[in-house]
C-alpha cells in the first residue's frame, strides 16, 4: 500500500537553495519529488489559496526557509506580498486542525505570526553551528526524546521569535536566541534552526548568502567553523518527523 505524500511549501525562488532542500528531503527523509512529495511554491502566480486545500490528502507539511522577510516593508519581489498572505493563512489552518507540520525558520516565524505573535530583531545569529538545548518539554516530546540534550544545528537568520502564542511549547532553546523549537497541539512543530542543512548544504548558503549573512572577507572563516561541526543529530528531526507522520494511502 503507497503512503500519502507530503506537503512541500516553498517559500523562495528557485536556485541552488531550493534544489538542496529537494535533495536532502529525497537522500535523508526519502521523499522524493513527484512521489512522495508534492511541492507547492507560495511564490508562484498560479499557486492556489491554502485555505482552499483539502490537508487530509498529505501526510504532513513541511514549510521552507526563505530570504524574505514576514514583517517591514515589502522586497522589490511583486510576488513577496501574496507569500506572506499565503504562508500566514496555511499556518493558521495546519494549527487549527492540528495537522502534522515541520516549519523551518522562516515556516516557525509564520506559525508565530499567524497566531498573533511578534518577531524580534536583536537575536539573529550568523551562518554557524550553535549549540541546541533542550527544554524540559523536548525531553519528553516523540520527536525531539531521542535527541542528546544538547545538540548542534546550523543557523541564519536575521530575526527570531519573541515567544510562542496560542499555547506554544518551548522544545529547544539557545544561548542567543532563546527560543530555536517549539510545537502547538500534539502535531504542529517550527525550528528557528535548519534540520534540513547537512554539511554539503551549508556550502551552499555560505556561496549564496556571501556579505549578506556574513562580511565576505570572513568567507573562510565561515566555512572552516560551519564544516567542524556535526550536525547530523539536527538532521535526524527531519528524518523522524517524516517516519513518525507517514500515512497509508486509500487502498
Amino acid at each position: 500500500m503507497s503512503a500519502l505524500p507530503f506537503l512541500l511549501a516553498v517559500c523562495r525562488r528557485p536556485g541552488a537553495i531550493a534544489d538542496d532542500e529537494l535533495a536532502v528531503l529525497d537522500q535523508t527523509a526519502g521523499l522524493a519529488p513527484g512521489r512522495d512529495l508534492e511541492v507547492m511554491r507560495l511564490l508562484d502566480d498560479d499557486c492556489p489559496d491554502p485555505r482552499s486545500l483539502d490537508l487530509s490528502a498529505w501526510s504532513g507539511v513541511i514549510i521552507t526557509g526563505s530570504p524574505l522577510s514576514l514583517t517591514g516593508p515589502l522586497s522589490t519581489d511583486p510576488a513577496h506580498a501574496a507569500l506572506r498572505e499565503r504562508v500566514l493563512g496555511l499556518s493558521s489552518r495546519l494549527v487549527e486542525e492540528d495537522v502534522p507540520t515541520l516549519g523551518l525558520c522562516f515556516g516557525l516565524q509564520a506559525i508565530v505570526l499567524a497566531l498573533g505573535g511578534s518577531l524580534r530583531d536583536d537575536t539573529g545569529e550568523e551562518l554557524q553551528a550553535p549549540v541546541m538545548t533542550l527544554a524540559d518539554e523536548g525531553c519528553t516530546d516523540p520527536l525531539t526524546a531521542p535527541l542528546a540534550p544538547s545538540f548542534r544545528a546550523y543557523v541564519g537568520h536575521s530575526q527570531s521569535v519573541a515567544e510562542l502564542p496560542g499555547g506554544g511549547v518551548v522544545l529547544a532553546t539557545g544561548e542567543r536566541c532563546p527560543i530555536q523549537m517549539g510545537r502547538w497541539g500534539r502535531n504542529v512543530y517550527g525550528t528557528q534552526f535548519h534540520p534540513e542543512i547537512t554539511t554539503a548544504g551549508m556550502r551552499v548558503r555560505i556561496e549564496a548568502y556571501g556579505d549578506a549573512y556574513y562580511p565576505a572577507h570572513e568567507r573562510a572563516a565561515v566555512i572552516e567553523r560551519c564544516d567542524a561541526a556535526d550536525v547530523r543529530p539536527a538532521n535526524r528531526i527531519l528524518t523522524d518527523f517524516v517516519h513518525r507522520y507517514r500515512r497509508p494511502g486509500p487502498s
